[in-house]
């Protein structure tokens, strides 16, 4: 096992039991590479039983049955976790995520199935990670003028999903600050909905990191919460009224040590 994916397998265990690294894990994982069991119609094999890929090879991938008796396409993050699931030797192939994601492209799939820590993959969302390199529900809150909305605070605060957007936070240094509110849009909702509005210290907007705050908030909470970027410019509307309340999160800038301060130039 490489150094890469030991640190995919680390990141998998973390991801689920903590929505926080879920998009990161997802992200390394898609622009990674995985073992799949299947074969060739060439069928050169290693005594290890690695497929030795050639160009124009027709791949055939294995299939097995999940506990609900669905069809799965069983993938794997490295070849100690391919042998530890399987219970003789069988030939397997290493595939870019992106290549078997496409060539899968409709079909449910496992990651380490029958192993402690695992995923199962959903066409829909294997098409959402190779358009949007994101998966999860969210919601993208525009601020329009003349729109009546009340706002407030959530009488329940939201304990969970502020912890696990923090960690989240921490792991992007654009992000400068992030609120929460409690909006109701009658013409929209019918009933109030939660808003995390984020301070970007870019003025790029980066919809791949809006879509993956989405994700965290939607998998620490259960459902789905709006996402709103903060113009720092706006004194009024939502904006303005997340600047009136105090942050979660607030970036922490990184202590200089006495070393770098001392031959620092003035």
């Amino acid at each position: 096992m490489d150094k890469q994916e030991k640190y995919l397998e680390e990141l998998l265990q973390k991801a689920a039991n903590e929505p926080a690294y879920r998009p990161v894990f997802l992200e390394k994982l898609l622009n990674g590479h995985v073992y799949c069991l299947g074969t060739t119609d060439t069928q050169q094999h290693n005594r290890h039983g690695l497929v030795e890929l050639q160009q124009g090879d027709h791949i055939y991938l294995s299939k097995w049955q999940n506990h609900e008796g669905r069809s799965i396409v069983p993938f794997f993050l490295s070849v100690d976790s391919l042998s530890k699931a399987i219970e003789q030797q069988e030939s397997y192939l290493r595939l870019s995520t992106r290549e078997l994601f496409d060539i899968t492209l409709g079909d449910h799939l496992m990651l380490n199935p029958n192993l402690p820590y695992g995923k199962e993959f959903i066409p829909e969302e294997i098409k959402s990670l190779l358009q949007k390199g994101s998966v999860g529900a969210t919601e993208q809150f525009v601020a329009e003028e003349d729109i009546q909305v009340l706002l407030g605070q959530p009488s329940q605060y939201p304990d969970q999903m502020v912890e696990q957007l923090n960690k989240f936070f921490q792991q992007h240094s654009e992000i400068e600050k992030a609120y929460l509110a409690l909006m109701h849009n009658p013409a929209r909702d019918e009933k109030p909905v939660l808003v995390v509005g984020v301070l970007f210290n870019v003025a790029e907007r980066n919809q791949t990191l809006m879509n993956q705050i989405g994700q965290v908030a939607y998998d620490s909470l259960g459902e789905i919460v709006d996402i709103f970027m903060i113009d720092p410019q706006e004194s009024s509307g939502l904006s303005g009224y997340m600047f009136e309340t105090e942050p979660f999160y607030h970036r922490q800038m990184k202590k200089r040590g006495f070393f770098a301060q001392f031959f620092s130039k003035k």
